[in-house]
């Protein structure tokens, strides 16, 4: 056996929003209306989250299950990172994820 193999390594971020709901409702939503924040500072988060409210009021999402479920998904670059660092089970609901974000952008 070789000795320079190498165990694989484990991630050891952990999803950070509580799923209460494990299957919330949603319906296929095409990739280009789907808002993205990247973190940069040119963004302005109070418009994109303006953004995603109209997108999630005009696919018919009311819960805050839904609503959580599809907002990793416009998270990109610096911001996705951000989300993957929080920690695991921390955010239990739209209004602690709304505020977390704008607490960091």
């Amino acid at each position: 056996m070789a000795q320079n193999q190498q165990t694989p390594q484990t991630s050891t971020l952990q999803y950070p929003i509580v799923d209460t709901v494990v299957n919330a409702p949603m319906k296929a939503i095409p990739l280009l209306h789907i808002p993205t924040f990247h973190g940069l500072t040119s963004e302005d988060p109070d418009a994109f989250l303006f953004e995603f409210d109209v997108l999630y009021k005009g696919y018919g999402y009311t819960t805050d299950p839904q609503k959580m479920k599809l907002f990793p998904s416009t998270l990109k670059g610096a911001s996705l990172r951000w989300f993957m660092g929080i920690g695991g089970g921390l955010i239990n609901d739209w209004d602690q994820m709304n505020g977390v974000f704008l607490k960091k952008y």
